[in-house]
């Protein structure tokens, strides 16, 4: 189903929710070719919009400054109230991290941070923005992202991890790193794929880095999968990697999008590997010390292969019987057409052939429309993606773009 934007704007969903109750809650972007600002969406059950919440099943926050804001991430708190974060930009190359909060109506929720948005600026021209959120036990908030310069300004780009801690009402938690803030450098550039906090309440991060070659002009070096695990208090844990730090260098690049413990508490990473077979889907299970479990696919690693030559993986989704569904996009550099991709792996790495031959499903896109879409969560034996929709022909009207969700069958 999609939800179509008024004439002149554009819409498109970066994260999906399903609630308890089975409803869908998709979170995004809304603009022109000015400005835009944060969108969501909730839909029932069935796939219809829930005219319970916000206006008519639709909520629109302009963030109060700059020229235009994303959320790129949800999540919900023990009593229903929904955060939903991204990035403010202030101009083509500086941003802040911003984080809203919402009633489970849909209000924006008045007692977090200032009327119920919080942004984290630093000074420029570095910027900051936000990819993942998760609620700790006592309500307050881990906001997972990337602080640094951005390569848009003209300079080379420069990226940390970044993490920062809010209270239940929206300010710093300045217990936790420096003052509420932890900055991790492992490479030049550094990008956040997911957050998972354990039950011990160590936080554990994985993303992808790449190196920056000195000799000019810059360049960038392969991106490896990247990985940091801190203590309750933001310090980095030393019995995680090499003081803290994991760094899988493996085939010609690999980055982790996804990241969930199983129900024996082991690490499950959902990213891809880049091979001269082109790219392919991957699951890597490490252990408590962050290396690969070599009991599980090949030497820690079990990957697919769609056919083709770029991939993008979104979600990863431990089922309770231990397989692993992976959901993402697919395509070739022949082919401007971007495939929703779904794979499942057994519990030893193997393919599980009982979803498709191979273990992969390859969609095409709905009749009517060139689809790309961006993320994907998992209920039950049901996978949600959700992304951005453009109805065909190309150039038609609404060519800006809609948000747009499907429902896929495990």
């Amino acid at each position: 189903m999609y939800i179509k934007a008024a004439p002149g704007t554009g819409s498109a969903a970066y994260a999906v929710l399903i609630q308890p109750d089975g409803k869908t809650l998709l979170v995004g972007g809304l603009g022109d070719s000015l400005k835009s600002w944060f969108l969501m969406v909730r839909l029932t059950a069935g796939g219809g919009l829930d005219t319970t919440f916000g206006d008519g099943g639709v909520v629109e926050t302009p963030i109060p400054v700059g020229i235009g804001s994303v959320a790129d991430a949800v999540v919900l708190t023990a009593d229903g109230r929904i955060l939903a974060g991204g990035y403010a930009r202030w101009d083509a190359g500086v941003s802040d991290l911003a984080i809203a909060r919402y009633s489970p109506g849909g209000a924006l929720d008045g007692t977090f941070g200032d009327g119920g948005l919080a942004l984290v600026t630093f000074s420029p021209p570095e910027s900051a923005s936000l990819s993942s959120i998760a609620v700790l036990p006592d309500g307050h908030v881990l906001a997972a992202g990337s602080v640094g310069l951005d390569g848009s300004l003209g300079i080379v780009g420069s990226k940390d991890y970044l993490i920062v801690k809010f209270k239940p009402n929206g300010s710093l938690d300045t217990t936790f790193g420096t003052g509420g803030k932890v900055r991790v450098d492992i490479r030049s550039v550094d990008g956040v794929g997911a957050m998972v906090v354990q039950p011990d309440g160590k936080i554990l991060i994985v993303g992808a880095s790449s190196q920056a070659n000195s000799t000019p002009p810059p360049t960038f070096g392969p991106t490896a999968l990247s990985a940091f695990r801190l203590n309750p208090d933001g310090s980095l844990d030393p019995s995680f990697g090499s003081a803290g730090k994991v760094v899988l260098a493996l085939a010609m690049e690999s980055g982790a999008s996804s990241v969930a413990l199983d129900g024996t508490g082991r690490t499950i990473v959902g990213g891809g590997l880049s091979t001269p077979a082109g790219d392919a889907f991957a699951v890597f299970r490490l252990d408590s010390t962050g290396a690969l479990d070599t009991a599980f696919g090949t030497g820690g690693v079990a990957s697919t292969n769609f056919g083709g030559d770029w991939r993008e993986t979104f979600s990863l989704y431990v089922q309770p019987d231990g397989r692993y569904v992976m959901a993402g996009v697919s395509a070739t550099s022949a082919s401007t057409v971007v495939r929703d991709a779904l794979a499942r792996f057994l519990p030893d790495g193997a393919p599980d052939l009982a979803l498709a031959a191979g273990g992969r499903v390859l969609v095409p896109n709905p009749a009517g429309f060139r689809v790309r879409n961006h993320a994907a969560a998992f209920g039950g034996d049901r996978a949600t993606v959700a992304g951005h929709w453009w109805p065909l022909p190309i150039g038609s009207p609404g060519w800006e773009g809609w948000m747009g969700a499907s429902r896929y069958c495990l």
